[in-house]
């Protein structure tokens, strides 16, 4: 946790401290100290506040200065492959880690981790995500299980160490037929047998077609979301805490440090 995570931790406990005492007092009738205690909230809220948006920043380390002024331009092709993919993966980061049930026309259930799915459409929903193959040029699991029962469900995991060590697991190179679920430790949903119970929320998708990407092997697959799975009564509209991709080979909770929103794209 974060120096400032600490300090909104700290602020809401106390202001549940004062809450418990405004109750007492008020129990009692020791009403006039009462509005002392409320300010103390409002103080505690409004510091709590911009801590969360950002305001309170400096406090902690020098707002960082960044210009591309003095930048070095490297020639992204003449780049060895890990090295490139290094770079990619520091920048274009984070992106949220995504476990991909699926099955195949016998039934035998499949797991795998990926962080290239991304949305592309809201109308209609549509999503993508990159398949590569290995060395022998077999494509993943996953890819053979969408064009065969045209059904996945994505899921959204925990941002904890447990869930790491899981998904380690369902990155495992397992003979075709072996199933990752004996290996992650998860559980299927009584209805659903490709839902991960310990997921967060989980999109259910549809196999629409793949395409090959230009001088590459790995392939671009387009994906139709026909459900959501979720226990939010609500639209999670500043997002949910869920496992990132952040940096290369590095899974860590979703940044969560400020928000500020940008609206001007609804005057379109």
């Amino acid at each position: 946790m974060d120096e400032k995570a600490v300090i909104v931790e700290y602020l809401k406990k106390c202001n549940s401290y004062a809450e418990a005492s405004i109750a007492r007092k008020e129990e009692r009738g020791e009403v006039e100290e009462i509005p002392s205690w409320r300010s103390y909230i409002e103080f505690n809220e409004h510091a709590i506040e911009e801590l969360g948006n950002g305001k309170l920043d400096a406090w902690f380390t020098p707002a960082p200065t960044h210009s591309l002024k003095q930048a070095t331009r490297l020639d992204a092709e003449a780049l060895e492959h890990p090295i490139r993919a290094g770079w990619l993966s520091g920048l274009l980061s984070p992106r949220p880690l995504i476990i991909a049930s699926t099955q195949d026309e016998a039934g035998n259930l499949n797991l795998a981790p990926y962080t290239s799915v991304m949305a592309v459409s809201t109308g209609p929903p549509l999503l993508i995500a990159s398949f590569s193959c290995n060395r022998e040029g077999r494509y993943r699991d996953t890819l053979h299980n969408l064009r065969s029962t045209q059904r996945a469900i994505l899921h959204l995991m925990p941002a904890n160490l447990e869930t790491v060590s899981a998904v380690d697991e369902t990155a495992a190179p397992l003979p075709s037929g072996e199933s990752e679920w004996n290996m992650a430790g998860f559980t299927q949903h009584e209805d659903e047998p490709l839902l991960i119970n310990e997921a967060v929320a989980a999109l259910e998708v549809e196999f629409i077609e793949d395409r090959p990407l230009p001088e590459a092997v790995a392939r671009l697959a387009v994906l139709r979301v026909t459900g959501l799975w979720t226990t939010e009564t609500k639209i999670p509209a500043e997002g949910l805490n869920v496992l990132c991709q952040h940096g290369h080979d590095r899974l860590t909770p979703a940044p969560q440090q400020w928000g500020a929103k940008v609206e001007k794209h609804y005057n379109r």
